[in-house]
């Protein structure tokens, strides 16, 4: 019994043999045909993402004629998709012996996706015959997918501050990102300084940086210190950098660009009072405001609003003035009038500025300007105001009229106005008993 099993087992091996034999991309079907299916080209190769791939393939027969015509597919997977035709074609009844220049040729137009990645695909071809359906996948069937250029991009440039101000350190910050499909090595960032122009120089570091590779869709920072001249004017300056990278083929790249530095100092302005000629309150005069630039900046376009306040009334005819530029170290007045109303001890006036810096960034402040206010008393005692002399005055024509007076009577008749003024004075002392 064991012995007929085995004597059947054979007999199927043997029997299965001649039917069909694959190695490598050959296909023997029985003993006629004898296939051979070989990828003439792909054009253009490589193929971009996006891009129309044409691949040719060749049919060979190196065995006896088929009986039944052969149907070449293409079986596309991501990232290739079958383009203006057919996936499948018939090539007829494939010849005995047709090889070389005799083979057939099936050609395939292929879309490859706008995502697909950097790298060698393969591809998937069936060939039926009559009923039966044959494969071939093997590793040379493969499409070179290449990007044209590795891209490397610079997504945001920041510096801190965001304005270096003369003769200051400050910190410039690059983020770059991998925007090919495959590893990017060895890049290196340049900065140049050389031109003679440019008040800026490296600070406690090198003008150059380097990240050895950066994986596709990564990004990552590079820092470079920078000092600005102390003479160096308001301003948008403009730093050369050069930018090399290799991509994972080794093939090599070189960017130019331009970084932008901005040098400048916040302004600084001080507001305050200068003179007053009103020094009460429920007194109306003249209020003189200063505008002191005590920066290094210029300041440009600088207006001047009052705000409105319980402490005062607004005697001019404007609340607005316009004062335009006011350089370093230097001043702009106002004259204004108002009217200080009553129970105001301390007078606080309410302004607010506007303007721009050197480089037309816009700022706002708000101050507070106050002044002290005083007595009539306070203010005769310091001088201010002078003391009236009227009454004293007064008190001494009175006293030169009861003088005359007094010597008239004297003079008519001496004896009676003495004894006149003698009674008087002993009543005077009586009633002071």
């Amino acid at each position: 019994m064991k012995k007929l099993q085995s004597l059947l087992s054979l007999f199927i091996v043997l029997l299965l043999m001649p039917l069909a034999y694959a190695g490598a991309n050959e296909l023997v079907i029985g003993n006629s045909a004898q296939l051979k299916v070989t990828l003439q080209s792909q054009t253009p190769d490589p193929v971009e993402p996006g891009q129309i791939v044409t691949v040719k393939f060749k049919i060979e027969n190196e065995g006896k004629e088929t009986n039944d015509d052969a149907i070449v597919k293409i079986v596309p997977k991501f990232p290739f998709s079958v383009y203006g035709g057919s996936g499948e074609k018939n090539i007829g009844k494939l010849r005995a012996s047709s090889t070389g220049a005799d083979a057939i040729v099936v050609e395939f137009k292929l879309k490859v996706a706008d995502n697909a990645v950097e790298e060698e695909t393969e591809l998937e071809l069936q060939v039926q015959i009559g009923t039966s359906i044959f494969n071939f996948d093997e590793d040379d069937f493969t499409i070179d997918i290449e990007t044209q250029d590795a891209i490397l991009d610079i997504t945001s440039i920041t510096s801190e501050p965001k304005q270096i101000a003369p003769g200051e350190a400050g910190e410039v910050t690059i983020m770059v990102k991998n925007l090919a499909d495959s590893l990017l090595k060895d890049i290196k960032f340049k900065l140049d300084y050389d031109d003679d122009d440019l008040p800026l120089a490296p600070y406690q570091s090198s003008s150059e940086r380097r990240i050895s590779q950066l994986q596709s869709g990564y990004q990552n920072s590079l820092k470079f210190k920078m000092i600005a001249d102390p003479e160096a004017s308001p301003g948008l300056y403009k730093v050369s950098v050069t930018i090399t990278y290799n991509d994972e083929k080794g093939n090599g790249y070189s960017v130019s660009d331009i970084l932008a530095v901005t040098i400048g100092e916040i302004p600084k302005l001080k507001a305050y009072i200068k003179k007053s000629d009103v020094l009460q309150s429920k007194k109306e005069g003249k209020v003189t405001l200063e505008i002191a630039n005590t920066g290094s900046s210029d300041v440009k376009f600088l207006e001047l609003f009052l705000l409105p306040s319980d402490d005062y009334q607004l005697v001019s005819t404007t609340d607005y003035y316009y004062l335009g530029d006011v350089d370093s170290d230097d001043t702009e007045s106002e004259e204004i009038d108002v009217y200080i109303n009553k129970k105001v001890k301390n007078f606080k006036l309410p302004v607010m500025l506007k303007y721009t810096d050197a480089n037309n960034k816009p700022f706002q402040q708000q101050f507070d300007l106050e002044m002290n206010l005083y007595s009539s008393s306070q203010l005769k005692k310091f001088g201010v105001l002078e003391t009236s002399n009227s009454l004293s005055y007064l008190l001494f024509i009175i006293l030169i009229v009861v003088g005359i007076i007094l010597y008239r009577n004297y003079k008519k008749d001496p004896e009676k106005f003495s004894r006149k003024w003698r009674r008087r004075l002993s009543k005077f002392k009586s009633k002071k008993k």
